[in-house]
């Protein structure tokens, strides 16, 4: 294939590269958005050390968890990255280090600072109302405040992808519909492979879990979601998504009633644990 399908990776300061003489490669995107499956699978194809903590994420090692989880989503927040690197150095024992903890997305200037010069990176999110259904299920957290907490997460990808153009943008979407578009990006062979997921999950692999994300939300929920993604839609549509109605749960029925199924019926178990908290309390 030739060098323009397999483009050489660059560092954070736009030089060329190539994958063995990098050391870390950091892939931006938030929380309930496809990280998980976005690392294994990158790690799939490339070899390198994927950290086997929480869901393969470099922030939850034991050195350095009590850093990077004390108040990660706070930008003002500061972790002493040489020390992180010197730990995340001495598990990868010489391999690249694969990290794709999301609040990195918050400081990707101070990770390039000490990282910049031998790491790569990838920038990716999900559709939004797939993101705030799963982290609404996961969390607990009213929709409109996840919302609200998705918005913030999505200006730092877009702030992202101003500053370090040269790391390429892929969707989930679009890495579900084609995952060798992660290949053709860092110039990389296929290699056909079997992924575990998400721990917690019962979805493993390359997989949508847009259908069954829709299926656990209410039509008011839809509504309530939109009256916040609306104040921002310069965001939504920068990075491709537009705001829907309520009509989004019949299309998504549509497009997989199997998978909308398996929503409404996490819908109703997650409805039930909650009536039964609120009962014992």
């Amino acid at each position: 294939m030739s060098k323009s399908m397999h483009p050489d990776p660059r560092n954070f300061f736009g030089e060329e590269t190539s994958l063995s003489q990098l050391r870390f490669f950091f892939i931006f995107c938030p929380n309930n958005s496809g990280t998980t499956v976005l690392s294994q699978y990158f790690a799939s194809q490339v070899g390198g050390y994927l950290p086997p903590f929480g869901n393969n994420e470099g922030q939850m090692a034991p050195a350095v968890t009590e850093m990077m989880r004390t108040r990660p989503w706070d930008r003002n927040q500061k972790f002493d990255w040489v020390f992180i690197r010197e730990q995340w150095e001495k598990l990868a024992a010489g391999d690249m280090f694969i990290e794709a903890s999301p609040p990195n997305l918050m400081r990707a200037d101070a990770i390039k600072t000490v990282f910049g010069r031998d790491s790569s990176g990838l920038i990716s999110i999900c559709n939004p109302y797939q993101h705030i259904s799963s982290a609404f299920r996961r969390y607990l957290n009213d929709p409109k405040m996840v919302a609200q907490h998705w918005l913030r997460k999505a200006r730092a990808i877009i702030r992202i992808r101003q500053e370090y153009p040269i790391f390429p943008f892929i969707s989930y979407e679009k890495f579900v519909e084609n995952p060798r578009t992660i290949n053709e990006s860092i110039g990389v062979p296929f290699k056909d492979t079997a992924l575990p997921g998400k721990r917690g999950s019962d979805i493993s692999g390359i997989r949508s879990g847009y259908c069954r994300a829709i299926g656990f939300l209410t039509p008011n929920e839809v509504i309530a979601i939109n009256n916040v993604l609306e104040t921002e839609c310069d965001v939504m549509n920068g990075l491709g998504y537009s705001i829907c109605g309520p009509e989004i749960l019949a299309d998504a029925r549509a497009r997989d009633v199997q998978e909308f199924q398996i929503g409404l019926n996490n819908r109703r178990e997650f409805d039930r644990r909650i009536e039964s908290k609120l009962r014992t309390n």
